[in-house]
C-alpha cells in the first residue's frame, strides 16, 4: 500500500514541474546592416563597405552570452552589464548595446597598416 501511495505522490510531484522554459529577452537572431570603414595607411586608401548582417545571440546562463554568425564570434562568454556586452575578440574592441527589440554594434581594430571600424544596427 505504501508503494502505491509513493508512486501516486511521485507522479503528482513530477506533474507539477514546469514543462516550459521562459526565453531570455535578448537571445535570438537579429538582422541589419553593417557599415565597415577601412583606412589603409600605407596605400592612403579610405573606403566604406555596407553589408547585410545577422547575429545570433545565445544566452548561456548567469548573465553570459555568445554573439556570432556564420563568419565567427563577436563575443564568447560575454557578461551583460548595463544592457551592453564588451567585444574583445580578434583584435576588435567595442560594445554591443541591447535595446528592446534591437541591438547596436560598434567595434574598432587598428594595426600599423590598417584601421577598421564596424558599426551595425540590427533588429529582430
Amino acid at each position: 500500500m505504501r508503494l502505491i501511495f509513493g508512486l501516486i505522490g511521485l507522479a503528482f510531484l513530477s506533474a507539477c514541474e514546469p514543462q516550459y522554459v521562459i526565453p531570455n529577452s535578448h537571445s535570438g537572431r537579429y538582422y541589419g546592416i553593417d557599415s565597415v570603414f577601412r583606412n589603409q595607411f600605407a596605400l592612403q586608401i579610405e573606403d566604406t563597405l555596407v553589408n547585410p548582417i545577422y547575429l545570433d545571440v545565445d544566452y548561456l546562463g548567469e548573465g553570459l552570452y555568445d554573439v556570432s554568425n556564420a563568419n565567427g564570434y563577436w563575443v564568447r562568454d560575454g557578461l551583460l552589464t548595463q544592457e551592453k556586452i564588451a567585444i574583445d575578440i580578434s583584435d576588435f574592441k567595442g560594445y554591443i548595446y541591447f535595446f528592446q527589440d534591437s541591438l547596436y554594434l560598434t567595434a574598432d581594430s587598428e594595426t600599423d597598416l590598417m584601421e577598421v571600424t564596424h558599426k551595425a544596427s540590427l533588429s529582430r
